[in-house]
């Protein structure tokens, strides 16, 4: 194990997915979120399934009926759409505040289909963190933003993805399941680029966006793959919440947000029950071990 070149992954996919959001973003000024998802998930689809040939795989398999499977590649489909309805709808800022609970809601699903042990304290931390959501929402109040809502599809999608991707076999590659997801995600971003009228134009600044986009989405992803290979996964997983810097940063200088007291005050408590969350996790695999 190499917890120290692991980290420096870790961060470096949290800055690459900031990005992926930025992407996103620029984007979403001229294209649907349909077209956004169906360009971007056929372009990486082609990176993906280059690179299980590479790796002398075959795309057709058995392997691609498995139940967690098909749960990984659903679970994909519902997050991107929420996190790319999100990042055409509102705030990058709010976005990104509001999807660091997505590794709480991972304990969450661990514990309730998993059978994972949690105990009151990570359960107390669960529940904090998404307190923090609500004083981000702020829902009843005159600021509340509904299309924050969408965010909520992203973190309980992604976290699903999550929680299936644990019960992979070890036989199914990284490659191989992503290339799977792929596939239903630009299926659904044809589907819904449909019912929000059809394709739109794609202007030269267009393209640059969804070049970029793709790059980012590999880099990212092969970054946060080699660092749950390479490190332990309770030294790796608390640097996650790097991406909230870098996704802020790129919100105030890219699109001059400035996020108000609460926006801060509800990523302050997320990030920290995620963070407690993690410790505890990793205190009690040493008691256990």
């Amino acid at each position: 194990m190499n917890n120290t070149r692991a980290i420096l992954l870790m961060t470096g996919a949290m800055a690459s997915f900031a990005l992926v959001d930025m992407f996103v973003k620029l984007a979403s000024e001229t294209q649907g979120a349909g077209q956004i998802i169906a360009i971007s998930s056929a372009a990486t689809l082609v990176v993906f399934v280059a690179w299980v040939w590479r790796d002398g795989g075959k795309l057709l398999s058995r392997q691609a009926l498995g139940k967690a499977l098909l749960i990984r590649s659903a679970g994909e489909v519902v997050g991107s759409i929420g996190i790319v309805m999100a990042l055409a709808l509102a705030p990058l800022s709010s976005v990104a505040a509001l999807g660091q609970a997505q590794p709480l809601a991972v304990t969450m699903m661990a514990a309730l289909f998993l059978g994972e042990r949690v105990g009151w304290r990570r359960w107390t931390a669960v529940i904090l963190g998404f307190v923090g959501v609500l004083i981000i929402m702020r829902p009843g109040f005159g600021d509340f933003d509904p299309n924050l809502l969408w965010v909520f599809l992203y973190i309980f999608g992604l976290a699903a993805r999550d929680v299936a991707s644990r019960a992979l076999p070890s036989t199914v590659s990284t490659p191989f399941a992503v290339a799977w997801a792929m596939i239903p995600m630009t299926l659904a971003g044809v589907v819904l680029m449909q019912l929000q009228g059809g394709a739109e134009p794609v202007g030269y600044m267009t393209v640059i966006w969804y070049v970029c986009l793709t790059a980012a989405v590999v880099v990212a992803l092969w970054m946060i793959t080699s660092a749950l290979r390479t490190g332990e996964v309770s030294m790796v997983a608390p640097f996650r919440y790097t991406r909230i810097l870098f996704a802020l940063a790129i919100a105030f200088v890219v699109f001059g947000e400035v996020p108000d007291l609460w926006t801060w005050v509800g990523a302050a408590l997320i990030v920290g029950s995620g963070l407690y969350a993690f410790l505890r996790e990793r205190q009690r695999a040493a008691t256990s071990g």
